[in-house]
């Protein structure tokens, strides 16, 4: 097993986790943009345009024919302007609403590392149990080790008339019962480390199989 810290360090990747770290983050960047909220009382403006303006005309009178007159003027125009527009209601609730944003980003700051404490929590209930069925399965493969020997001890006077049938199958059964309980603890441990792997985002089973895998080459 990996230390627990490196599990807790891990499990920071766990998707709860960064769920709400996301959602801590968005309260504090709302935090701060309430913090701005003045800025809206004010708006400004500026235009720009340019272009020319055509005049035709026709002259004539009774001893001059008719004759077009056309006159261009290129011009460009400016305009820039302010506005002030400042809500009373607004205006005194900007304390509040900081005030009010900032115990939301308070919140889902808490939510987070309780989150988090959680799946420590759950981390740590998980190791000291593995290590407790790693143990207990040491014992158990001892127990089943004696009996096997037990049992060929006892296939063998059965064989040489030293020993009854009922000797022999009262130890059968007592192999099978150890083995039994050997393959359950393992699958029970196999079941946790498992979860363990979901709960902190470690590899343990895939690097435990990938030594195996090693040692047999």
């Amino acid at each position: 097993l990996p230390p627990l810290s490196v599990l807790y360090a891990n499990a920071t990747s766990n998707p709860t986790v960064k769920m709400l770290e996301k959602e801590r983050q968005l309260q504090k960047k709302l935090l701060a943009k309430e913090k701005r909220s003045w800025l809206s009382f004010f708006s400004a403006r500026a235009a720009y345009s340019h272009g020319v303006t055509d005049n035709f005309g026709t002259i004539t009178d009774v001893t001059t024919p008719i004759f077009y007159q056309y006159t261009g003027v290129e011009q460009d125009y400016w305009n820039v302007g302010g506005n002030v527009n400042i809500p009373l209601e607004t205006l005194f609730d900007l304390g509040g609403k900081v005030k009010r944003q900032r115990i939301i980003a308070e919140k889902a700051e808490y939510a987070k590392e309780e989150a988090y404490e959680r799946v420590k929590q759950q981390i740590a209930h998980l190791y000291v149990s593995i290590l407790s069925n790693i143990e207990t399965l040491k014992r158990s493969a001892e127990h089943l080790s004696i009996y096997k020997g037990a049992t060929a001890l006892a296939e063998q006077d059965y064989r040489n008339r030293r020993g009854t049938l009922a000797e022999l199958a009262e130890l059968k059964r007592r192999e099978f019962e150890a083995n039994s309980s050997y393959e359950e603890l393992r699958a029970s441990i196999n079941e946790q480390l498992l979860v363990l792997e979901i709960v902190s985002h470690t590899p343990i089973l895939t690097q435990i199989n990938e030594i195996t895998n090693s040692v047999k080459e």
